[in-house]
This record gives C-alpha cells, structure tokens and sequence, in this order.
C-alpha cells in the first residue's frame, strides 16, 4: 500500500512544487530586492546538477525526485547563506565534482574524466582555499569507492586542482594582482579553535544538529537495505557516506567555517534523505516523514526572522 509518503517521493510534481517553495522562501528573504539574482541562478543550476547526479547514476532503484528536493529543501532551511556569491559557487563547483567523478567508476584509465573532476574541486578551492586539506580524502573515495586509481590519474587530479590556478595567473599577472595568491593560500593556516562552538549562533546550531540527525538516520536505514542495490550504486552511497562523516568532522573541528561546510554536508547528505524517504514504507516512516516536513517547515520560517 502507498502511503502519503512514497506518493509524495514519487510524484512528478514533488521537484517543480520544492522549486516553487524554494523560490518563495528565496522572496521571502529579499533576495529579488537587494538584486541577488545571481545567487538565485547559482541554486537553480546546482538544482539541475543534482537532478542529473540522481538521474545518470539511478541513486533511486524507482522513479523519485527526493535527491534533489531534498537538496533544494535542506538549502532553503539556512536562509542566512543565500547572499554569499562564493559559498554558491562552491557548492556548484562540488557537485560538478561528484557528477564527473562517478564517470570515472571502475575505470583507471580515465584519466581525463579524474582532471575534470578535480578542476571541479580546484574552481571551489579558488572560493573556499581549507577544501584543499581533504584532498586526501577525495583520494581515498578515487581508491577504494570510484575504484578509478592508477599513477595516470593520481597525476591528473593533481594537474586538475592546479589547473584552475595557472589560468588565474593570466588574470591576476596581467592587473598586477599576483599578491592574491599568497594572501589566499595563508589562509590555510589560519585554523579556529576545534570544538568552539560558541562562535555560532542558534540559527546555525540547530540546522546543524538537525541535517546532522538526519543523515544518521539515512545511514542507518542505508546499510539495512543497501542489498537492494546495485554494487555501483552502494558504493555511491558509501561514497556519500564517507564524505559526509569527513565534511561533520572538518565542521567540528573547525566551526569557523561553518557557512561553506553546511553547504557541502547539505549537498552529500540530500542523497542519502532522498533514498531513505523514497525507499521506506511503513506506518513508522510515514509519521517520521510529516514530523520531518513539519520541523524543516519550522526552522525555515524560524530562519527567516534573523
């Protein structure tokens, strides 16, 4: 038997109606009026990468729109991000990596796929220099999860995060600007004091504990019905999962880079939502999924009052 749930995770209306909520919520906070539309073109097109990241690698064994509408969802909750121009960018620049990299599956000849992928990672690391610190962990997910690691493609990711900086030199050499360089790569040792969560206000706090709860769940749910799936797709989704425990860690850690990291834990963690709320069925999960509605409704309208 369908429940209010899984017809809501499979309706072809799910992802437009999440759109048009996003949008509201987007006027809501004056976006169209202090002339943000950049940022909202920004979400619209990070939106469509999702869309194509579920779609290309069938992250969903049945027809659903959750990935993306979690995504959408998850981002309008932290209205407070929606001016930042560079977060948006990082958060575009990330998904363009997760979209590339799982062209590169099984595959350690793909060198030119693994340069794309990591040029991805360089564009953002030009907005959010500390992603570079884990590099190593996108590493480890080429080695045992893309199973795409060879001495061809350990070159071109680094050749790919390079990239995107001797073509800025064209820039910044020809205004002079060659000092952008040293000021930006010095931020990577600039740390905040780990576990310091005092530097965070309670509008940034509970989003956090609340996706954070979330993506425990999904986890959870994951590995109980991860035989489901294709050997491809779970390791996809064990992907995610270790991205997602580094992203929370690297937050932890560092809760002064709190507003580019919740956007990479949003974007890791829409996945993993998305299969749960479209793959459960049962009384249970059918009351946790309007509980859910209800409490991300409430903290989004909470959020808007800042």
């Amino acid at each position: 038997m369908k429940r209010l749930q899984n017809r809501i995770a499979e309706s072809r209306f799910a992802l437009p109606v999440a759109a048009v909520y996003a949008l509201l919520v987007c006027l809501a906070n004056h976006l169209v009026g202090q002339s943000l539309w950049a940022q909202l073109f920004l979400l619209a097109l990070s939106t469509l990468l999702m869309v194509q990241l579920n779609n290309i690698n069938a992250l969903i064994r049945i027809y659903s729109r959750m990935v993306s509408c979690s995504f959408l969802v998850l981002t309008a909750m932290v209205t407070f991000l929606f001016p930042q121009t560079e977060g948006a960018l990082v958060a575009l620049f990330f998904i363009g990596f997760l979209l590339i990299i799982c062209y590169a599956y099984q595959k350690p000849s793909a060198a030119g796929t693994v340069f794309y992928a990591f040029c991805c990672l360089g564009l953002a690391s030009m907005f959010f220099v500390h992603i570079l610190l884990l590099v190593p962990i996108f590493w480890i997910v080429l080695v045992f999860f893309i199973m795409a690691f060879s001495a061809r493609t350990f070159i071109a990711s680094i050749l790919g995060l390079l990239t995107p900086y001797w073509l800025s030199l064209l820039w910044y050499g020809f205004y002079g600007e060659m000092d952008w360089y040293g000021s930006h790569f010095l931020k990577l040792a600039s740390f905040s004091v780990p576990f310091d969560f005092s530097v965070w206000n309670i509008h940034q706090l509970v989003p956090f504990l609340f996706i954070v709860f979330l993506a425990l769940v999904s986890v959870v749910h994951f590995f109980q019905t991860s035989y489901n799936d294709k050997i491809r797709t779970r390791m996809i989704f064990e992907m995610l999962v270790v991205l997602d425990a580094s992203m929370v860690l690297f937050l932890v850690l560092q809760p002064g880079l709190y507003d580019p990291l919740i956007r990479l834990v949003i974007i890791i963690t829409a996945p993993l939502i998305g299969r749960s709320l479209a793959l459960s069925n049962s009384r249970f999960s059918n009351v946790a999924f309007i509980v859910v509605c209800v409490v991300t409704l409430g903290i989004t309208f909470w959020n808007l009052w800042i």
